[in-house]
């Protein structure tokens, strides 16, 4: 294994690593603001895992079906992504929509902090 591949693949776990964390913590957050009762962290990691593993998988179907329209696979995901949230929580639908909305910011995040940190493994 060379240097340069083990640098690039530490860098790529924590950067999922990073954002998991990131994301769990952005989640937890919108659920004690959104007022769910059980609001903790753990049930936030198992959310954002389970978010993001649901948002891949309805990609990758949508990706892989001849004539399917990405706009109809952003709301499928998005429909499960909730339902997901909803389910971890055991909140309702409405709730889940406003935790959804803070792990949305967390990505944005998660994505950028990832992108310097690749970017400090290439250059670094």
């Amino acid at each position: 294994m060379t240097t340069f591949f083990a640098t690039e693949l530490a860098a790529m776990v924590a950067t999922g690593i990073i954002a998991i964390l990131i994301s769990s913590f952005f989640m937890w957050l919108g659920a004690k603001i959104a007022g769910v009762r059980y609001s903790k962290f753990g049930r936030a990691v198992v959310a954002a895992v389970a978010s993001g593993f649901i948002t891949w998988l309805v990609y990758y179907i949508f990706w892989q079906i001849p004539g399917t329209n990405t706009i109809l696979g952003l709301i499928i995901g998005l429909i499960l992504t909730i339902i997901v949230i909803k389910a971890a929580f055991s909140t309702s639908f409405g709730k889940a929509l406003l935790v959804w909305i803070f792990q949305v910011l967390s990505e944005a995040i998660a994505v950028f902090l990832g992108f310097m940190l690749f970017s400090f493994s290439i250059l670094g």
